[in-house]
């Protein structure tokens, strides 16, 4: 009998937590946004597993990316009710952007030898034969 997955397991993708970068650096290649946006933009996107950003996880992985000069922020105090951080990507961001182009197209490649080599489903008599009962 098969074991259950997990609802947060590895195989179904929810670990992919890394994949936000290169996707906040593709949506703020379209110009500079404020986080909400970003949240938004990236929820409708398809680029991240799930359809419900943690925001605070989402500004923490900001703060990060300007530490790293990957980002700029400025405040926005004219513009709404209240001041909004507003993002934009550096030229430092745009060689990671395209770092990422090439590390994905590599990932890309492996994850298509690996899908090759998943053995479609056996029945239970070739399970059984197979580990010697």
């Amino acid at each position: 009998m098969p074991a259950i997955l997990a609802k947060k397991c590895a195989c179904k993708g929810s670990f992919l937590d890394k994949f936000v970068q290169p996707a906040l650096l593709i949506s703020l290649s379209k110009g500079e946004c404020y986080g909400f946006q970003l949240v938004t933009d990236l929820e409708n996107s398809g680029m991240v597993a799930g359809d419900h950003l943690d925001p605070a996880g989402l500004y923490r992985t900001l703060k990060r990316m300007e530490e790293a000069h990957l980002v700029t922020s400025r405040w926005d105090l004219e513009g709404a009710n209240k001041p909004r951080r507003i993002y934009a990507i550096t030229a430092q961001g745009w060689a990671c952007l395209e770092a990422w182009k090439d590390t994905l197209t590599e990932y890309q490649n492996r994850i298509g030898h690996i899908l090759a080599k998943i053995p479609k489903q056996r029945s239970a008599a070739e399970n059984a034969m197979c580990s010697g009962d």
